[in-house]
Parts: structure tokens; C-alpha cells; sequence
């Protein structure tokens, strides 16, 4: 494995000539420095790396003596991966997700009882019993612990029964007992006969003594391959013994880190290990070998759940979370409450006040304005930050293929437009009245939640681009403030450069204002006898309304959100596969 050099600079081996075994029913760590190439090891054992790029990849991977690749999708069936961080919704519980993993990883033939049994001897077996209904947890989550979390991960991947576990320091961040504890459980997985391979950093004496079989990597080479029992004599007939008392484990990442290469070259580590030849394949055997749990995919009984069952787990999963995450959806309906109810404070009875007044007029205007923008402000950024959040779980899950994207994609769209519904619904019941909004409170009603639901489908294409929530905060003025700019109600369209007035007609809220203005003041700008007459036209022009084309504002704002939605739909799916 090799990264090739750019603009000038030399490539770099991260990772050569590396052999090794991983024996069944025994657990194999995989320890070495920083850098050692631990992490790079696993993931291209587990089909999480490929050739790409400057990347390079050249493998010989073997499951029970016959060569596969890793990135092969039926190859991946037969794997379990846990990743170092605990990619789990932080208000399921251990039950629930253990569950939903087992629900959407099995065959649709498997019944619920079998589901709700298998959920209960894992749980037991993973010592989860006394936490099963309490939630994950997370940083502003109040949950279970690090270790019973960290089971849980494995428990959600083991439902599968895989022929191989790949964890990635499932140690990191336990003390000692709790490590220990994890250690005992892949343990259980090994005895049961699932081949288990881990990384980890530093362990205690008494973990690392608990380990089977070691590989110690050093600059991406083997140091040692074999029996963690062995390492005091490998170490001692290499002039290297552990001392007394001291923990092997300590012992061996400090000859490994202060010793150069070359001398431990020359003492007799980094052997060289000849590969064993791939056993001839044979007819009819599984090209995979003995060890796959799982029977051919073809078989009708071993048929994955389908979409509407993927997309109903999943919405009842955002249903449950929406429920059970009251803090952010309180904040969320407070922020809108206290802002309508401030706007119709602060504009109270202007929409009653006569058009024929200019101050009047543009109060009315001016009302209308604030309650579309807050409406976008208030959808949009929560559907901005809520993928980069849900991103590592969505990865986890797809990658593991417990569903589709557009099951993902659906799920959320349901959840969030009914959120969004009953958001703005709130919002204009406390701000239409008090503010005596003049147009029919449904069709009022219906562009609000059009312009909201338009921002939420940005929101959405820009979470769906970029990978973090903090990276999304500062990407917001760049969903909001174009349109607040090119939207007319700041400076008018005509008054715009001429090679920038293209812009609005690509901007939600450019129709949704003029939706609202429709609404509002069409009857006025309709009759030249009233005295408003001339207020009304003016605005018209200054936003550039037609009565005329109000057809063709409505259509062109569903074609916004469908192209935005459709548009993230693609960036999801893009991303999530070229991730694994």
C-alpha cells in the first residue's frame, strides 16, 4: 500500500510486504506506534480501502486458504466492522439497535419472535441486559457508558453471524476494567466462530496477556508475528528481554519506538514470512470458502427486507428520535414561538392599516418579508446540520448495507416535512392575526411552508456536500444571505447589475415573496380607483411581480425543491460510496 508523490515530492510506502494470519476461535491484536500503518492495515483487510487516486493497493487476501477481495460486496457480507468512534443514534437504546440491525441484515424469512430472541442472547451475551432500555447517549445526551457502548457496536454487528470481526481500538477511551470486559466478549465471538482481528495502542499487562496471536507493526512493517506468550522469548533471544515486572506491552512499543530500523533489523526482527499458495478452488465449493455463515444470496428464503420495510424502520427510528430528543425540538418550536409572536408584536394591526399610507404599506411589506425569511432561517438550519450529524451513523449503516440511500433519503424527507408543517403552521397562527395579514390564511399557510420546505431542501444539499456540523455553520451565510439579497426586498431587481439579474430567478425566496405579495396585495394593485393603487404598483415593480405569471411562480418553486432535492439525493449516494 503506497501513496504516489506529487509536485516533486517522493512517494511513500505506508505499508510493505505485510503477512500475517488471523486463527479461528483465537483474537489477534494488531499493535504498533503511531503511524505504524494499524488503522491503514485493517481497513484494507476489511475492504475500506482500495486503489484510488495517488492510493495504490496490491493485496493477497485469503479467507480460509482461498484468495477474495476484500472490497467484493459478498466478500464484505461475511465481515463485521467496528469503527473506533460509536457511530449509534444516541436516543435508540442497546435493544433498539441491535434490533434494527438485525431486522434489516437478515433474511425477510426470519420472524419477529426470532428477532425479539436473538435481540435477547445478545444482550445477555454482551452483558447488556441491565442497560437494554436506556439510551445510547451522547455528547449532550445523557446514556449508557463507554464500554456498554462500545458493546453495543459489536453487538449490532455480530447479528449477521460474520466470518470475521475487524474492531478498531474498541479499547480506546475505557479504563481498565471496562477494557477488560470487551476483551472477554471477542473472546466469546471467537469461540463461537468468528475469526477476530483488532488494533489497539496500549494496552495493560493484563489485556495484552488476554490476547491470543499478535502482529506488531513498526513504519509499516512486521515486527512480530505470533503468539503473545512467545513475545518474551522473541524479544529476549533478540537481545531485547522485557524486564521484570515491567508490561510486555510497554516493553515492546519502547524497543519499537526508540530503537532504529535498521539496528532492529540487524537483531533479527521484521523476518520475512512466505505466504501460503491458495488451495486449488473446488467445483461447487463456495469461492468464498468454509468459513461463510450465510447460505447463496440467490435463495428466495434469504431475500433482504425490501424498501418499504427499510424506509418504515427508518422512519419510525426518526419518529422515536424526534420524541425522545425533546431538547432540541423544544428549542426549536420556542425559537419560532418567541420570534412570530415578537414579529406580531412588533407589526401588530399593519396589515389592517390602508395601502393609501406609504409608511402603512411598507410596514405591511416589511411584516411580510420578516415572517418568510424567519420561516427559512428556521427550516433550513436544522436540515443543514442534521446529515453532517447523522453522517457517521448514515455511513456505517449504508456501508454495512442495511438499507438504500433513497430509503435514508425518504425517511427524512417524511420526518421533516411534517416538522416543518406543524413549524410553520405554529408560526402563522401566532403571527397572521396578530399582524392582520390580509391574504387567505390556507393559501398563506401553504407558501410559507413551500418557501420553508425549498430552504430545508438547500439545507439538506449543503449538509448532504460537507462532512461536518462545524463546517456547515460556516457555510450558512452562503444559504441565506444571496437570497436576501437577490430577493428584491433590499434593492430593487432592475436596480441590479445587469450580468447579476439572472440570480433571482434561481432563488426560493424570490418566489415566495412574491407569492406572499400576490396574496396579500393583489386586490389592491388589481383596482386603479383604489388610492393604494399606486403603493401597490410600486412595490410590484420593485420585486418585479405579475399577477399575470403567478402560475409560473408556484411552478418554478416546486422545480427548485424537487432539482435541490434530487440534486442532494445524488451527493449523498456519491459521497457514501466513494467513503467505503
Amino acid at each position: 500500500m503506497s501513496v504516489a508523490g506529487t509536485k516533486g515530492k517522493e512517494g511513500k510506502n505506508l505499508l510493505s510486504n505485510i503477512w500475517g494470519e488471523v486463527p479461528k476461535k483465537q483474537i489477534t491484536a494488531i499493535m504498533g506506534p503511531s503511524g505504524a500503518g494499524k488503522s491503514s492495515l485493517l481497513n484494507v483487510l476489511a475492504g475500506r480501502t482500495r486503489t484510488k487516486g495517488n492510493l495504490s493497493v496490491s493485496s493477497d487476501v485469503r479467507l480460509d486458504n482461498f484468495k477474495v477481495d476484500p472490497t467484493d460486496v459478498e466478500v464484505r457480507k461475511q465481515i463485521a466492522f467496528v469503527a473506533q468512534d460509536d457511530s449509534l443514534p444516541a436516543t435508540s437504546t442497546p435493544r433498539e439497535a441491535i434490533r434494527f440491525s438485525a431486522k434489516l441484515r437478515l433474511p425477510r424469512s426470519t420472524t419477529e419472535e426470532e428477532l425479539d430472541s436473538l435481540t435477547e442472547t445478545m444482550l445477555k451475551e454482551l452483558g447488556l441486559q441491565h442497560c437494554a432500555d436506556t439510551f445510547i447517549g451522547s455528547a449532550l445526551i445523557k446514556g449508557i457508558s463507554g464500554g456498554e457502548r462500545k458493546r453495543t457496536s459489536v453487538g449490532v454487528e455480530l447479528v449477521t453471524k460474520p466470518a470475521i470481526v475487524f474492531l478498531d481500538e474498541p479499547t480506546s477511551g475505557l479504563d481498565s476494567y471496562s477494557a477488560s470486559q470487551v476483551i472477554d466478549i471477542l473472546h466469546k465471538v471467537a469461540n463461537a466462530g468468528s475469526s477476530v482481528l483488532f488494533t489497539i495502542h496500549q494496552p495493560s499487562s493484563e489485556v495484552f496477556n488476554a490476547f491470543d496471536h499478535l502482529i506488531l507493526l513498526n513504519k509499516g512493517l512486521v515486527m512480530y508475528n505470533g503468539s503473545v506468550k512467545a513475545v518474551p522469548d522473541y524479544f529476549e533471544s533478540r537481545s531485547h528481554p522485557v524486564p521484570p515486572n515491567f508490561n510486555p506491552a510497554d516493553w515492546i512499543m519502547s524497543v519499537a519506538q526508540q530503537i532504529p530500523t535498521e539496528q532492529l533489523k540487524s537483531d533479527g526482527f521484521f523476518e520475512a514470512q512466505p505466504v501460503k499458495g491458495a488451495a486449488p478452488a473446488a467445483e461447487g465449493r463456495n469461492a468464498l470458502g468454509d468459513s461463510v455463515h450465510s447460505v447463496k444470496g440467490d435463495s428466495k428464503d434469504f431475500e433482504k427486507p425490501g424498501f418499504l420495510t427499510q424506509a418504515s424502520m427508518l422512519y419510525s427510528r426518526e419518529l422515536k428520535n424526534l420524541v425522545r430528543d425533546k431538547g432540541s425540538i423544544a428549542v426549536r418550536f420556542g425559537i419560532t414561538i418567541f420570534l412570530n409572536l415578537l414579529f406580531g408584536i412588533i407589526f401588530k394591526d399593519v396589515g389592517k392599516q390602508p395601502n393609501s399610507d406609504t409608511t402603512s404599506i411598507q410596514s405591511h411589506f416589511g411584516a411580510l418579508v420578516m415572517v418568510v425569511l424567519s420561516s427559512m432561517f428556521g427550516s433550513a438550519q436544522p436540515a443543514l446540520f442534521a446529515i453532517p450529524d447523522e453522517r457517521p451513523v448514515f455511513l456505517r449503516e449504508y456501508s454495512t448495507n442495511h438499507y438504500g440511500v433513497f430509503a435514508y433519503f425518504m425517511a427524512r424527507f417524511t420526518m421533516e416535512a411534517i416538522v416543518t408543517f406543524f413549524q410553520v403552521l405554529v408560526a402563522c397562527m401566532l403571527c397572521y392575526f396578530l399582524i392582520g395579514f390580509q391574504a387567505n390564511f390556507a393559501m398563506f399557510v401553504l407558501i410559507i411552508y413551500l418557501v420553508a420546505m425549498s430552504a430545508t431542501a438547500m439545507g439538506v444539499f449543503l449538509g448532504c456536500s460537507i462532512e461536518d456540523a462545524k463546517m456547515a455553520q460556516e457555510f450558512l451565510p452562503l444559504l441565506f444571505v444571496p437570497q436576501m439579497l437577490f430577493a428584491g426586498f433590499f434593492v430593487a431587481v432592475t436596480l441590479l447589475p445587469v450580468w447579476l439579474q439572472w440570480v433571482p430567478y434561481v432563488c426560493s425566496l424570490t418566489y415566495g415573496i412574491k407569492l406572499g405579495l400576490l396574496a396579500e396585495f393583489e386586490g389592491c394593485a388589481g383596482d386603479s380607483s383604489d388610492p393604494g393603487f399606486t403603493n401597490c404598483n410600486q412595490i410590484f415593480t420593485n420585486v418585479d411581480v405579475d399577477p399575470d405569471e403567478k402560475w409560473w411562480y408556484w411552478l418554478v418553486l416546486g422545480i427548485i425543491f424537487a432539482v435541490t432535492r434530487l440534486l442532494a439525493l445524488y451527493v449523498l449516494k456519491k459521497k457514501a460510496s466513494a467513503f467505503y
